[in-house]
């Protein structure tokens, strides 16, 4: 069986979870699976270390390299309409599209799978069937955050009608493409992650004092505000504690915050590699997850592997991945008890903080590449 994937994820991405997932299983697939990327250009740093892509080049021209010597208001929208009205414009998103319509016209694949939301691909198929992923569905569940024409819904929308199947990450994910986009229960299949091999890790801690850790982006609905305001309660107590953050550098808008919740020297930010973070979550007092919807949730995975007690927001699909691994905690408008679980985790014996560890060992066992690539697999023969 061949497979054909586009370039979407990986032309949009630099680094990611969609563009991430689609590297591991493409990885892991059975040895009677190959498979094709549409893609001639990516700096995509998971398609990079995978190798899945020999023959990939650097990308030449994109949003950040556009106009390179000229930085002004505005500059980003300029290169988005020329994308726009100029189809021969030399940007890596029309150059790899134009590769994966070239591969679709030649019709050397079984199953099509775009790896977003973009349906330019549908006068190409040719009667081929194609699968989408839907990894969440945040722009429909919090629209206060997306324009009502943005390209995520309005693709998503016409996709899931006319795919052949629709891959959903967890049962959340499949409720929500049920009740929202009113997809049938039978065109949904549950296809998990897979998560990081365990990982013992013994070298020293990066930050020397005891801290609490946030991973990943900040805005919207990932609940990083009311983070604060708890974080600033709890740490009356604890003077000592800091609350360490990956992700892009505090904004303006976040520091008047650490300020004003009397934190400012107790939010620490840390531009992490892969091993840094390996050490960041091993490290930490505890794992903090406030946001108020996910699709999936990698970072709970990722803290299960890497021995880091996980403190979740009792919200979306957290328990369903999580289990009785996690310690849940409610973080919304209507209230909080984050603190008091935070005073619990910092409070923990060794022997306390252990068997919760020794619990995200075993939860973790329950998700694989392997298995889900091979669960995609069957899903790829059951339509061809």
């Amino acid at each position: 069986m061949k497979v054909l994937y586009d370039h979407q994820a990986f032309t949009m991405q630099y680094f990611g979870g969609v563009s991430k997932c689609f590297c591991e299983l493409i990885s892991h697939f059975p040895k009677d699976v190959s498979a094709e990327i549409g893609v001639m250009q990516s700096n995509n740093v998971h398609l990079v270390q995978s190798g899945l892509c020999p023959m990939l080049e650097t990308v030449k021209l994109d949003y950040k390299t556009f106009l390179p010597h000229f930085h002004f208001k505005g500059k980003g929208r300029l290169y988005s309409w020329f994308n726009r009205l100029f189809p021969f414009f030399p940007s890596v998103e029309h150059i790899n599209k134009r590769r994966t319509v070239e591969l679709l016209q030649a019709g050397d694949f079984d199953v099509f799978h775009p790896t977003f939301f973009d349906d330019y691909f549908l006068p190409y198929l040719n009667g081929k069937p194609f699968v989408l992923t839907v990894h969440d569905m945040m722009p429909e569940l919090f629209p206060q955050y997306f324009d009502r024409n943005d390209f995520q819904i309005v693709g998503k929308r016409k996709l899931v009608e006319k795919a052949n199947a629709v891959i959903a990450v967890s049962k959340q994910t499949k409720q929500d493409l049920m009740e929202i986009l009113k997809v049938p229960e039978d065109k949904i299949k549950v296809i998990y992650h897979g998560g990081p091999v365990c990982e013992k890790i013994s070298n020293k801690a990066l930050i020397d004092e005891p801290y609490f850790l946030y991973m990943g982006t900040r805005d919207k609905y990932k609940n990083f505000h009311q983070l604060i305001v708890d974080f600033s309660d709890f740490s009356d107590n604890c003077k000592k504690t800091v609350l360490v953050c990956t992700g892009g550098e505090f904004t303006r808008q976040e520091k008047e915050a650490f300020k004003k919740y009397n934190v400012l020297d107790r939010v620490v930010h840390f531009s992490a590699t892969d091993e840094n973070v390996k050490n960041l979550y091993a490290h930490a007092v505890a794992f903090v997850y406030p946001s108020l919807y996910e699709g999936f949730g990698m970072p709970i995975l990722e803290a299960f592997a890497y021995g880091c007690p996980v403190l979740l927001n009792n919200k979306s699909c957290f328990p369903e991945i999580a289990g009785d691994a996690a310690v849940y905690f409610l973080l919304d408008e209507q209230g909080s008890d984050l603190v008091e679980k935070m005073k619990m985790a910092f409070s923990w014996s060794n022997e306390e903080r252990e068997s919760i560890i020794q619990s995200g060992y075993e939860r973790l066992n329950l998700y694989s590449w392997q298995k889900s690539a091979e669960q995609l697999k069957d899903l790829y023969v059951s339509i061809t």
